[in-house]
């Protein structure tokens, strides 16, 4: 999939709902869930082995915690899992303004 076919206004508008504190657990919910649906291949390419979803986990993880990447991991993660799938898992994480200040 390309990202001509990324709804990229999409991307900008879910970017912009995300306050700035939630990235770390936003970036969590979306490698975890990425390595989940990733293909078997995919899997073996970024590891060298079938089963090493840890392994896989950190290499995304300190991946996408490189600066300006936040489009990067929205419109890979439109891409894997599907922008309904992706909008699903971020609104369960519930991350209001409101709830993030509880949370510090």
């Amino acid at each position: 999939m390309t990202n001509d076919s990324i709804d990229l206004d999409l991307v900008d508008q879910t970017i912009a709902l995300i306050p700035e504190q939630a990235w770390t657990q936003v970036r969590q919910a979306i490698v975890t869930a990425l390595v989940d649906n990733m293909p078997d291949f995919v899997l073996e390419k970024l590891t060298n082995t079938y089963h090493n979803f840890d392994c896989a986990e950190e290499i995304l993880y300190d991946y996408y915690q490189l600066p300006d990447l936040k489009q990067d991991l929205i419109v890979d993660a439109f891409s894997i899992m599907g922008a309904v799938n992706c909008l699903e898992l971020l609104t369960s994480l519930n991350l209001t303004e409101d709830e993030l200040q509880a949370m510090q």
